[in-house]
Protein backbone atom coordinates (compact mmCIF):
# COMPACT_ATOMS: atom_id res chain seq x y z
CA UNK A 1 0.00 0.00 0.00
CA UNK A 2 2.78 2.41 0.85
CA UNK A 3 4.55 1.61 -2.42
CA UNK A 4 1.38 2.65 -4.23
CA UNK A 5 1.27 5.85 -2.16
CA UNK A 6 4.79 6.72 -3.31
CA UNK A 7 3.98 5.84 -6.92
CA UNK A 8 0.96 8.18 -6.69
CA UNK A 9 3.26 11.08 -5.88
CA UNK A 10 2.78 11.09 -2.09
CA UNK A 11 -0.48 13.06 -2.13
CA UNK A 12 -1.70 14.71 1.05
CA UNK A 13 -4.02 12.72 3.25
CA UNK A 14 -6.63 15.48 2.76
CA UNK A 15 -6.53 14.93 -1.02
CA UNK A 16 -6.96 11.18 -0.58
CA UNK A 17 -9.89 11.78 1.78
CA UNK A 18 -11.48 14.04 -0.84
CA UNK A 19 -11.11 11.26 -3.43
CA UNK A 20 -12.75 8.82 -1.05
CA UNK A 21 -15.66 11.19 -0.49
CA UNK A 22 -16.44 11.05 -4.19
CA UNK A 23 -16.96 7.28 -4.17
CA UNK A 24 -20.62 6.26 -4.20
CA UNK A 25 -21.98 3.96 -1.51
CA UNK A 26 -19.11 4.78 0.85
CA UNK A 27 -20.66 5.95 4.07
CA UNK A 28 -18.93 7.19 6.02
CA UNK A 29 -15.88 8.04 3.90
CA UNK A 30 -12.54 7.77 5.72
CA UNK A 31 -11.07 11.06 6.90
CA UNK A 32 -7.46 12.23 6.57
CA UNK A 33 -6.42 10.87 9.99
CA UNK A 34 -7.88 7.46 9.26
CA UNK A 35 -6.05 7.28 5.93
CA UNK A 36 -2.84 8.46 7.56
CA UNK A 37 -3.08 5.65 10.10
CA UNK A 38 -3.72 3.08 7.38
CA UNK A 39 -0.63 4.14 5.44
CA UNK A 40 1.86 4.91 8.21
CA UNK A 41 1.09 2.71 11.21
CA UNK A 42 1.65 -0.99 11.77
CA UNK A 43 -2.00 -1.88 12.34
CA UNK A 44 -4.35 -3.20 9.65
CA UNK A 45 -7.45 -1.34 8.45
CA UNK A 46 -10.39 -2.62 10.48
CA UNK A 47 -12.20 -4.03 7.42
CA UNK A 48 -10.98 -5.59 4.21
CA UNK A 49 -13.24 -3.21 2.27
CA UNK A 50 -11.51 -0.22 3.86
CA UNK A 51 -8.16 -1.45 2.52
CA UNK A 52 -9.69 -1.97 -0.94
CA UNK A 53 -11.05 1.61 -1.02
CA UNK A 54 -7.71 3.25 -0.42
CA UNK A 55 -6.11 0.78 -2.87
CA UNK A 56 -8.45 1.90 -5.64
CA UNK A 57 -7.79 5.59 -4.90
CA UNK A 58 -4.03 5.12 -4.95
CA UNK A 59 -4.12 2.96 -8.08
CA UNK A 60 -6.02 5.64 -10.00
CA UNK A 61 -3.52 8.30 -8.95
CA UNK A 62 -0.55 6.04 -9.82
CA UNK A 63 -2.12 5.02 -13.17
CA UNK A 64 -2.20 1.37 -12.11
CA UNK A 65 -4.94 -1.14 -12.90
CA UNK A 66 -7.31 -0.44 -10.05
CA UNK A 67 -9.21 -3.74 -10.00
CA UNK A 68 -6.07 -5.87 -10.02
CA UNK A 69 -4.43 -3.80 -7.30
CA UNK A 70 -7.54 -3.86 -5.12
CA UNK A 71 -7.68 -7.66 -5.49
CA UNK A 72 -4.01 -7.89 -4.43
CA UNK A 73 -4.61 -5.68 -1.40
CA UNK A 74 -7.66 -7.71 -0.37
CA UNK A 75 -5.54 -10.88 -0.55
CA UNK A 76 -2.68 -9.34 1.45
CA UNK A 77 -5.11 -7.97 4.06
CA UNK A 78 -6.56 -11.44 4.57
CA UNK A 79 -3.10 -13.03 4.79
CA UNK A 80 -1.96 -10.44 7.33
CA UNK A 81 -5.09 -10.88 9.42
CA UNK A 82 -4.66 -14.66 9.53
CA UNK A 83 -0.98 -14.50 10.34
CA UNK A 84 -0.38 -14.64 14.09
CA UNK A 85 2.62 -12.39 14.87
CA UNK A 86 5.31 -13.78 17.14
CA UNK A 87 5.32 -12.66 20.73
CA UNK A 88 2.61 -11.04 22.77
CA UNK A 89 1.43 -7.43 22.96
CA UNK A 90 3.64 -5.55 25.37
CA UNK A 91 0.71 -4.25 27.39
CA UNK A 92 -0.16 -7.87 28.28
CA UNK A 93 3.36 -8.59 29.57
CA UNK A 94 2.75 -7.92 33.24
CA UNK A 95 4.63 -10.73 34.99
CA UNK A 96 8.37 -10.01 35.32
CA UNK A 97 9.00 -13.47 36.75
CA UNK A 98 7.78 -15.10 33.53
CA UNK A 99 10.71 -13.29 31.88
CA UNK A 100 13.09 -14.74 34.49
CA UNK A 101 13.51 -11.66 36.67
CA UNK A 102 14.69 -12.98 40.04
CA UNK A 103 12.19 -12.89 42.87
CA UNK A 104 13.26 -10.74 45.80
CA UNK A 105 12.92 -11.14 49.55
CA UNK A 106 9.37 -10.51 50.73
CA UNK A 107 6.99 -10.78 53.68
CA UNK A 108 7.57 -14.55 53.90
CA UNK A 109 10.89 -13.85 55.60
CA UNK A 110 9.07 -12.25 58.53
CA UNK A 111 10.69 -8.82 58.07
CA UNK A 112 8.24 -7.06 55.79
CA UNK A 113 4.52 -6.21 55.74
CA UNK A 114 2.04 -7.77 53.34
CA UNK A 115 0.94 -5.85 50.29
CA UNK A 116 4.33 -4.86 48.90
CA UNK A 117 4.70 -4.90 45.09
CA UNK A 118 6.21 -8.09 43.65
CA UNK A 119 9.42 -6.24 42.79
CA UNK A 120 11.34 -3.92 45.11
CA UNK A 121 11.52 -0.24 44.20
CA UNK A 122 14.05 0.25 41.41
CA UNK A 123 17.30 2.14 41.85
CA UNK A 124 18.71 3.39 38.56
CA UNK A 125 22.44 3.07 37.97
CA UNK A 126 24.86 4.03 35.22
CA UNK A 127 24.04 1.04 33.04
CA UNK A 128 20.36 2.03 32.94
CA UNK A 129 21.21 5.21 31.05
CA UNK A 130 23.21 3.22 28.49
CA UNK A 131 20.30 0.84 28.07
CA UNK A 132 17.87 3.76 27.70
CA UNK A 133 19.87 4.97 24.70
CA UNK A 134 19.21 1.66 22.93
CA UNK A 135 15.49 1.97 23.69
CA UNK A 136 15.51 5.51 22.28
CA UNK A 137 17.19 4.23 19.13
CA UNK A 138 14.49 1.59 18.70
CA UNK A 139 11.79 4.23 19.18
CA UNK A 140 13.35 6.14 16.28
CA UNK A 141 12.80 3.11 14.04
CA UNK A 142 16.33 1.69 14.15
CA UNK A 143 16.93 -1.94 15.10
CA UNK A 144 19.44 -2.40 17.90
CA UNK A 145 20.77 -4.94 20.40
CA UNK A 146 21.97 -4.55 23.98
CA UNK A 147 23.50 -7.28 26.16
CA UNK A 148 23.94 -6.66 29.88
CA UNK A 149 27.10 -8.27 31.24
CA UNK A 150 27.46 -9.09 34.91
CA UNK A 151 27.73 -11.90 37.47
CA UNK A 152 24.71 -13.75 38.80
CA UNK A 153 21.99 -11.79 40.61
CA UNK A 154 23.35 -8.32 39.80
CA UNK A 155 20.10 -6.95 38.35
CA UNK A 156 20.68 -7.52 34.64
CA UNK A 157 17.25 -8.95 33.82
CA UNK A 158 15.51 -6.44 36.10
CA UNK A 159 17.21 -3.59 34.20
CA UNK A 160 15.86 -4.98 30.92
CA UNK A 161 12.40 -5.23 32.47
CA UNK A 162 12.51 -1.58 33.51
CA UNK A 163 13.76 -0.56 30.06
CA UNK A 164 10.80 -2.04 28.16
CA UNK A 165 8.38 -0.08 30.32
CA UNK A 166 9.32 2.95 28.18
CA UNK A 167 8.03 1.33 24.97
CA UNK A 168 4.49 2.03 23.71
CA UNK A 169 1.75 -0.59 23.87
CA UNK A 170 1.96 -1.12 20.10
CA UNK A 171 5.17 -3.10 20.62
CA UNK A 172 5.29 -6.84 21.15
CA UNK A 173 7.65 -9.05 23.16
CA UNK A 174 8.95 -12.47 22.10
CA UNK A 175 10.75 -14.81 24.51
CA UNK A 176 11.84 -17.94 22.58
CA UNK A 177 12.18 -20.96 24.88
CA UNK A 178 10.33 -24.00 23.40
CA UNK A 179 11.43 -26.66 22.48
CA UNK A 180 14.85 -25.26 23.42
CA UNK A 181 16.12 -21.71 23.51
CA UNK A 182 18.40 -21.88 20.48
CA UNK A 183 15.99 -24.03 18.47
CA UNK A 184 13.08 -21.69 19.20
CA UNK A 185 15.09 -18.60 18.26
CA UNK A 186 16.35 -20.03 14.98
CA UNK A 187 12.88 -21.20 14.00
CA UNK A 188 11.15 -17.91 14.72
CA UNK A 189 13.56 -15.10 13.89
CA UNK A 190 12.61 -14.95 10.22
CA UNK A 191 9.00 -14.33 11.21
CA UNK A 192 9.64 -11.43 13.58
CA UNK A 193 7.69 -8.31 12.74
CA UNK A 194 8.58 -4.67 13.35
CA UNK A 195 8.20 -3.17 16.83
CA UNK A 196 9.20 -6.39 18.60
CA UNK A 197 11.37 -6.88 21.67
CA UNK A 198 13.35 -10.13 21.42
CA UNK A 199 14.05 -11.27 24.98
CA UNK A 200 17.26 -13.34 25.17
CA UNK A 201 17.83 -13.72 28.89
CA UNK A 202 20.93 -15.85 29.52
CA UNK A 203 22.10 -15.10 25.99
CA UNK A 204 24.81 -17.77 26.07
CA UNK A 205 22.10 -20.47 26.01
CA UNK A 206 21.15 -19.17 22.56
CA UNK A 207 24.66 -18.68 21.16
CA UNK A 208 26.66 -21.47 22.81
CA UNK A 209 25.45 -24.91 21.71
CA UNK A 210 28.29 -27.41 22.28
CA UNK A 211 28.63 -30.12 19.67
CA UNK A 212 26.44 -28.34 17.11
CA UNK A 213 26.54 -25.24 14.96
CA UNK A 214 23.10 -24.16 16.14
CA UNK A 215 24.37 -21.23 18.21
CA UNK A 216 26.31 -19.80 15.28
CA UNK A 217 23.22 -20.09 13.09
CA UNK A 218 21.20 -18.19 15.69
CA UNK A 219 23.88 -15.48 15.78
CA UNK A 220 23.85 -15.22 11.98
CA UNK A 221 20.06 -14.99 11.92
CA UNK A 222 20.14 -12.20 14.52
CA UNK A 223 22.73 -10.30 12.50
CA UNK A 224 20.54 -10.58 9.41
CA UNK A 225 17.47 -9.47 11.36
CA UNK A 226 19.17 -6.37 12.76
CA UNK A 227 20.12 -5.20 9.28
CA UNK A 228 16.79 -6.04 7.59
CA UNK A 229 14.79 -2.80 6.95
CA UNK A 230 11.47 -4.58 6.42
CA UNK A 231 11.57 -5.98 9.97
CA UNK A 232 12.80 -2.81 11.67
CA UNK A 233 12.65 -1.69 14.33
CA UNK A 234 13.40 -4.58 16.66
CA UNK A 235 15.02 -4.35 20.08
CA UNK A 236 17.11 -7.37 21.10
CA UNK A 237 17.78 -7.50 24.85
CA UNK A 238 20.12 -10.06 26.40
CA UNK A 239 21.93 -10.84 29.63
CA UNK A 240 25.09 -12.85 30.14
CA UNK A 241 27.75 -13.73 32.71
CA UNK A 242 31.24 -12.29 32.12
CA UNK A 243 32.85 -15.69 31.52
CA UNK A 244 30.34 -16.55 28.82
CA UNK A 245 30.79 -13.12 27.23
CA UNK A 246 34.55 -13.69 27.15
CA UNK A 247 34.09 -17.11 25.57
CA UNK A 248 31.86 -15.75 22.81
CA UNK A 249 33.87 -12.61 22.03
CA UNK A 250 37.43 -13.91 22.35
CA UNK A 251 39.49 -13.57 19.18
CA UNK A 252 40.85 -16.85 17.78
CA UNK A 253 44.56 -17.53 17.43
CA UNK A 254 46.56 -16.18 14.55
CA UNK A 255 47.35 -19.55 12.98
CA UNK A 256 45.19 -20.51 10.03
CA UNK A 257 44.58 -23.96 11.51
CA UNK A 258 42.92 -22.60 14.67
CA UNK A 259 39.15 -22.97 14.60
CA UNK A 260 36.88 -19.97 15.17
CA UNK A 261 33.79 -21.54 16.74
CA UNK A 262 32.06 -18.26 17.66
CA UNK A 263 32.79 -15.98 14.69
CA UNK A 264 29.14 -15.09 14.06
CA UNK A 265 28.48 -14.50 17.76
CA UNK A 266 31.55 -12.29 18.08
CA UNK A 267 30.43 -10.04 15.22
CA UNK A 268 26.87 -9.98 16.56
CA UNK A 269 27.93 -8.94 20.07
CA UNK A 270 30.45 -6.31 19.00
CA UNK A 271 29.35 -2.97 20.42
CA UNK A 272 26.33 -4.38 22.27
CA UNK A 273 27.81 -4.97 25.73
CA UNK A 274 26.73 -2.96 28.77
CA UNK A 275 28.52 -3.79 32.02
CA UNK A 276 26.43 -4.21 35.16
CA UNK A 277 28.64 -3.89 38.26
CA UNK A 278 28.39 -6.59 40.89
CA UNK A 279 28.12 -4.00 43.66
CA UNK A 280 26.44 -0.65 44.20
CA UNK A 281 28.84 2.28 44.18
CA UNK A 282 28.85 4.89 46.93
CA UNK A 283 26.69 7.14 44.73
CA UNK A 284 24.30 4.25 44.04
CA UNK A 285 23.94 3.62 47.76
CA UNK A 286 23.20 7.31 48.30
CA UNK A 287 20.47 7.22 45.67
CA UNK A 288 19.06 4.05 47.22
CA UNK A 289 17.96 5.79 50.41
CA UNK A 290 15.17 7.74 48.67
CA UNK A 291 13.25 4.71 47.32
CA UNK A 292 14.14 2.81 50.50
CA UNK A 293 11.85 5.15 52.42
CA UNK A 294 8.87 3.59 50.65
CA UNK A 295 10.17 0.03 50.30
CA UNK A 296 11.48 -1.59 53.51
CA UNK A 297 13.14 -4.36 51.49
CA UNK A 298 15.65 -1.90 50.08
CA UNK A 299 16.31 -0.46 53.51
CA UNK A 300 16.85 -3.95 54.90
CA UNK A 301 19.24 -4.81 52.06
CA UNK A 302 21.16 -1.56 52.53
CA UNK A 303 21.70 -2.44 56.19
CA UNK A 304 22.63 -6.08 55.74
CA UNK A 305 24.20 -6.53 52.29
CA UNK A 306 27.98 -6.90 52.37
CA UNK A 307 30.22 -4.88 50.05
CA UNK A 308 27.35 -3.15 48.27
CA UNK A 309 25.88 -6.41 46.94
CA UNK A 310 22.31 -5.10 47.17
CA UNK A 311 20.76 -7.08 44.32
CA UNK A 312 22.38 -10.34 45.41
CA UNK A 313 20.98 -9.91 48.89
CA UNK A 314 17.54 -9.07 47.56
CA UNK A 315 17.66 -12.21 45.42
CA UNK A 316 18.53 -14.36 48.40
CA UNK A 317 22.10 -15.26 47.52
CA UNK A 318 23.41 -15.10 51.11
CA UNK A 319 20.61 -17.39 52.22
CA UNK A 320 21.59 -19.84 49.50
CA UNK A 321 25.13 -19.96 50.79
CA UNK A 322 23.92 -20.35 54.35
CA UNK A 323 21.60 -23.16 53.34
CA UNK A 324 24.46 -24.91 51.55
CA UNK A 325 27.04 -24.46 54.29
CA UNK A 326 24.71 -25.66 57.04
CA UNK A 327 23.16 -28.51 55.07
CA UNK A 328 23.02 -32.02 56.51
CA UNK A 329 25.42 -34.47 54.84
CA UNK A 330 23.01 -35.86 52.23
CA UNK A 331 21.79 -32.42 51.11
CA UNK A 332 25.34 -31.06 51.04
CA UNK A 333 26.43 -34.01 48.91
CA UNK A 334 23.51 -33.41 46.55
CA UNK A 335 24.37 -29.71 46.13
CA UNK A 336 28.07 -30.43 45.55
CA UNK A 337 27.27 -33.10 42.98
CA UNK A 338 25.09 -30.57 41.14
CA UNK A 339 27.83 -27.91 41.40
CA UNK A 340 30.43 -30.25 39.93
CA UNK A 341 28.10 -31.45 37.17
CA UNK A 342 27.50 -27.89 36.01
CA UNK A 343 31.20 -27.01 36.30
CA UNK A 344 32.05 -30.08 34.20
CA UNK A 345 29.80 -28.84 31.40
CA UNK A 346 26.47 -30.61 31.97
CA UNK A 347 23.44 -28.77 30.68
CA UNK A 348 21.39 -26.72 33.12
CA UNK A 349 18.77 -29.47 33.53
CA UNK A 350 20.15 -32.15 35.85
CA UNK A 351 18.44 -35.59 35.75
CA UNK A 352 17.19 -37.22 38.95
CA UNK A 353 19.14 -40.43 38.30
CA UNK A 354 22.41 -38.54 37.77
CA UNK A 355 22.09 -36.59 41.01
CA UNK A 356 21.15 -39.63 43.07
CA UNK A 357 24.01 -41.75 41.73
CA UNK A 358 26.59 -38.95 42.03
CA UNK A 359 25.58 -37.66 45.47
CA UNK A 360 26.21 -41.04 47.08
CA UNK A 361 29.91 -40.81 46.26
CA UNK A 362 30.29 -37.53 48.18
CA UNK A 363 29.35 -39.17 51.49
CA UNK A 364 31.75 -40.84 53.89
CA UNK A 365 31.11 -44.43 54.99
CA UNK A 366 29.83 -43.22 58.36
CA UNK A 367 27.50 -40.69 56.75
CA UNK A 368 26.22 -43.29 54.29
CA UNK A 369 25.55 -45.87 56.98
CA UNK A 370 23.58 -43.33 59.05
CA UNK A 371 21.14 -42.46 56.26
CA UNK A 372 17.58 -43.72 56.08
CA UNK A 373 16.04 -45.40 53.06
CA UNK A 374 14.43 -42.14 51.91
CA UNK A 375 17.63 -40.10 52.24
CA UNK A 376 17.54 -38.76 48.71
CA UNK A 377 13.92 -37.57 48.89
CA UNK A 378 14.71 -35.76 52.15
CA UNK A 379 17.78 -34.14 50.60
CA UNK A 380 15.73 -32.94 47.62
CA UNK A 381 13.10 -31.49 49.94
CA UNK A 382 15.76 -29.62 51.90
CA UNK A 383 17.24 -28.16 48.72
CA UNK A 384 13.87 -27.20 47.25
CA UNK A 385 12.67 -25.11 50.23
CA UNK A 386 12.45 -21.42 49.26
CA UNK A 387 14.85 -18.91 50.79
CA UNK A 388 13.71 -15.38 51.61
CA UNK A 389 11.34 -15.36 48.68
CA UNK A 390 13.76 -17.00 46.24
CA UNK A 391 14.22 -20.52 44.95
CA UNK A 392 16.13 -23.02 47.04
CA UNK A 393 19.59 -24.36 46.18
CA UNK A 394 18.27 -27.09 43.87
CA UNK A 395 14.71 -27.04 42.56
CA UNK A 396 12.68 -29.25 40.28
CA UNK A 397 11.95 -27.97 36.79
CA UNK A 398 8.23 -28.25 36.20
CA UNK A 399 7.38 -28.53 32.48
CA UNK A 400 4.90 -25.96 31.24
CA UNK A 401 1.59 -27.02 29.72
CA UNK A 402 2.26 -28.15 26.17
CA UNK A 403 6.04 -28.36 26.67
CA UNK A 404 7.81 -31.70 26.15
CA UNK A 405 7.84 -33.76 29.36
CA UNK A 406 11.02 -35.43 30.61
CA UNK A 407 10.87 -39.18 31.32
CA UNK A 408 12.25 -38.45 34.80
CA UNK A 409 12.35 -35.35 37.04
CA UNK A 410 15.02 -32.77 36.25
CA UNK A 411 16.45 -30.14 38.57
CA UNK A 412 18.19 -26.78 38.32
CA UNK A 413 20.97 -25.52 40.55
CA UNK A 414 20.62 -21.92 41.76
CA UNK A 415 22.75 -19.57 39.66
CA UNK A 416 24.58 -18.09 42.63
CA UNK A 417 25.55 -21.53 43.94
CA UNK A 418 26.68 -22.59 40.48
CA UNK A 419 28.98 -19.57 40.30
CA UNK A 420 30.13 -20.17 43.88
CA UNK A 421 30.98 -23.78 43.03
CA UNK A 422 33.03 -22.76 40.00
CA UNK A 423 35.00 -20.33 42.16
CA UNK A 424 35.62 -22.52 45.20
CA UNK A 425 35.61 -26.17 44.18
CA UNK A 426 38.26 -28.21 42.37
CA UNK A 427 36.65 -30.50 39.85
CA UNK A 428 39.81 -32.59 39.68
CA UNK A 429 39.08 -33.67 43.26
CA UNK A 430 35.56 -34.91 42.49
CA UNK A 431 35.08 -38.53 43.62
CA UNK A 432 35.31 -41.39 41.16
CA UNK A 433 31.62 -42.12 41.63
CA UNK A 434 30.80 -38.69 40.24
CA UNK A 435 32.40 -39.52 36.89
CA UNK A 436 30.78 -42.98 36.93
CA UNK A 437 27.40 -41.30 37.32
CA UNK A 438 28.10 -38.96 34.40
CA UNK A 439 28.98 -41.87 32.13
CA UNK A 440 25.78 -43.67 33.04
CA UNK A 441 23.21 -40.91 33.49
CA UNK A 442 24.38 -37.59 32.03
CA UNK A 443 22.40 -35.90 29.27
CA UNK A 444 23.66 -37.71 26.18
CA UNK A 445 24.38 -34.59 24.04
CA UNK A 446 26.64 -33.30 26.84
CA UNK A 447 28.97 -36.30 26.94
CA UNK A 448 31.61 -34.89 24.60
CA UNK A 449 31.86 -31.65 26.58
CA UNK A 450 32.02 -33.57 29.84
CA UNK A 451 34.82 -35.72 28.44
CA UNK A 452 36.75 -32.64 27.33
CA UNK A 453 36.30 -31.15 30.80
CA UNK A 454 37.72 -34.29 32.43
CA UNK A 455 40.63 -34.36 29.98
CA UNK A 456 41.50 -30.71 30.61
CA UNK A 457 41.97 -31.62 34.27
CA UNK A 458 44.25 -34.56 33.49
CA UNK A 459 41.58 -37.15 34.29
CA UNK A 460 42.27 -39.46 31.36
CA UNK A 461 40.30 -42.50 32.48
CA UNK A 462 37.01 -40.64 33.08
CA UNK A 463 37.56 -38.68 29.88
CA UNK A 464 38.05 -41.83 27.77
CA UNK A 465 34.99 -43.46 29.29
CA UNK A 466 32.91 -40.37 28.56
CA UNK A 467 34.22 -40.18 24.99
CA UNK A 468 33.29 -43.85 24.52
CA UNK A 469 29.82 -43.16 25.90
CA UNK A 470 29.50 -40.17 23.56
CA UNK A 471 30.36 -42.39 20.61
CA UNK A 472 27.83 -44.97 21.77
CA UNK A 473 25.22 -42.21 21.97
CA UNK A 474 25.80 -41.41 18.30
CA UNK A 475 27.89 -38.26 18.73
CA UNK A 476 30.36 -37.98 15.85
CA UNK A 477 33.95 -37.27 16.72
CA UNK A 478 33.97 -38.75 20.21
CA UNK A 479 36.57 -41.42 19.51
CA UNK A 480 38.71 -39.00 17.50
CA UNK A 481 38.58 -36.50 20.37
CA UNK A 482 39.79 -39.23 22.72
CA UNK A 483 42.76 -39.84 20.43
CA UNK A 484 43.55 -36.13 20.36
CA UNK A 485 43.47 -36.02 24.17
CA UNK A 486 45.86 -38.98 24.44
CA UNK A 487 48.15 -37.51 21.82
CA UNK A 488 48.37 -34.20 23.67
CA UNK A 489 49.16 -36.13 26.87
CA UNK A 490 52.03 -37.94 25.15
CA UNK A 491 50.34 -41.35 25.02
CA UNK A 492 51.10 -41.92 21.35
CA UNK A 493 50.45 -45.68 21.19
CA UNK A 494 47.05 -45.27 22.82
CA UNK A 495 46.26 -42.28 20.59
CA UNK A 496 47.00 -44.33 17.47
CA UNK A 497 44.71 -47.11 18.67
CA UNK A 498 41.84 -44.66 19.34
CA UNK A 499 42.30 -42.94 15.97
CA UNK A 500 42.20 -46.33 14.25
CA UNK A 501 39.12 -47.30 16.21
CA UNK A 502 37.47 -44.00 15.25
CA UNK A 503 38.26 -44.52 11.58
CA UNK A 504 36.98 -48.08 11.59
CA UNK A 505 33.77 -46.73 13.18
CA UNK A 506 33.25 -44.39 10.22
CA UNK A 507 35.23 -41.24 11.12
CA UNK A 508 37.10 -40.60 7.88
CA UNK A 509 39.26 -37.76 9.25
CA UNK A 510 40.83 -40.06 11.83
CA UNK A 511 42.59 -42.15 9.19
CA UNK A 512 45.15 -39.46 8.39
CA UNK A 513 45.75 -38.75 12.07
CA UNK A 514 46.54 -42.40 12.77
CA UNK A 515 48.78 -42.76 9.74
CA UNK A 516 50.69 -39.56 10.56
CA UNK A 517 51.44 -40.74 14.09
CA UNK A 518 52.53 -44.16 12.84
CA UNK A 519 54.82 -42.55 10.28
CA UNK A 520 56.30 -40.14 12.84
CA UNK A 521 56.94 -43.10 15.15
CA UNK A 522 58.86 -44.84 12.29
CA UNK A 523 56.22 -47.57 12.13
CA UNK A 524 55.66 -47.25 8.38
CA UNK A 525 55.27 -50.98 7.80
CA UNK A 526 52.52 -51.12 10.40
CA UNK A 527 50.84 -48.15 8.75
CA UNK A 528 50.96 -49.81 5.34
CA UNK A 529 49.53 -53.04 6.73
CA UNK A 530 46.64 -51.19 8.38
CA UNK A 531 46.00 -49.01 5.33
CA UNK A 532 45.95 -52.09 3.09
CA UNK A 533 43.32 -53.62 5.35
CA UNK A 534 41.27 -50.38 5.33
CA UNK A 535 41.53 -50.19 1.53
CA UNK A 536 40.27 -53.76 1.25
CA UNK A 537 37.39 -52.80 3.56
CA UNK A 538 36.42 -50.00 1.22
CA UNK A 539 37.83 -46.87 2.91
CA UNK A 540 38.08 -44.41 0.00
CA UNK A 541 40.97 -42.44 1.53
CA UNK A 542 43.21 -45.42 2.22
CA UNK A 543 44.61 -45.94 -1.34
CA UNK A 544 45.96 -42.39 -1.61
CA UNK A 545 47.72 -42.72 1.74
CA UNK A 546 49.17 -46.06 0.61
CA UNK A 547 50.54 -44.41 -2.51
CA UNK A 548 52.35 -41.84 -0.38
CA UNK A 549 53.85 -44.39 2.01
CA UNK A 550 54.80 -47.27 -0.29
CA UNK A 551 58.14 -46.94 -2.17
CA UNK A 552 57.76 -46.69 -5.95
CA UNK A 553 58.56 -49.87 -7.95
CA UNK A 554 61.98 -50.01 -9.68
CA UNK A 555 61.98 -48.61 -13.23
CA UNK A 556 61.37 -51.10 -15.99
CA UNK A 557 64.56 -51.73 -18.09
CA UNK A 558 64.52 -50.35 -21.62
CA UNK A 559 64.68 -52.69 -24.71
CA UNK A 560 68.26 -51.57 -25.38
CA UNK A 561 69.33 -52.61 -21.90
CA UNK A 562 67.68 -56.00 -22.27
CA UNK A 563 69.46 -56.59 -25.64
CA UNK A 564 72.89 -55.61 -24.31
CA UNK A 565 73.18 -56.33 -20.60
CA UNK A 566 76.66 -54.84 -20.58
CA UNK A 567 75.21 -51.44 -21.07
Amino acid sequence: MYEAYLAAGSPTFEDLAADAACIDDLDPAPGPETIRAWLTEAGLPAQQADAAVIAVILAHRAAWHADDFALLIRSLWLKARLTAPLGQPLHTVTDPFALEVHRAIDHNTGHFPHGLPPLPAYVERAHDEELRQHVAQALKGISTMAVLIGPSSTGKTRACWEAIQELPDTWRLWHPIVPGRAEAALTGLSGIGPHTVIWLNDTHHYLTTPGTGLGERVAAALRALLREPSQAPVLVLGTIWPEHWAQLTQQPGTQHSVEDPHAQARYLLAGTGITVPAAFTADDLTHLHVPARRDPRLLHAARHAADGHITQYLAGAPALLERYRTAPPAARALIEAAMDARAAGHTITLPHALLEAAAESYLTDAEWDALGENWFELALAYCAASLRGTRGPLTRIRPRRGAPAHPQPHYRLADFLEEHGRATRQLAHAPTGFWDALVEYAHRPDLTDLAQSAGERGLLDPALRLFTAAHGAGQPGGLRAAGTLLQSAGHIDEAIAWYQRANEAGDSSSLGLAVTLLYDAQRTDEAITWLTKRAQQGDPAAPSWLTQLQPPPPPRPSPATLANPGL
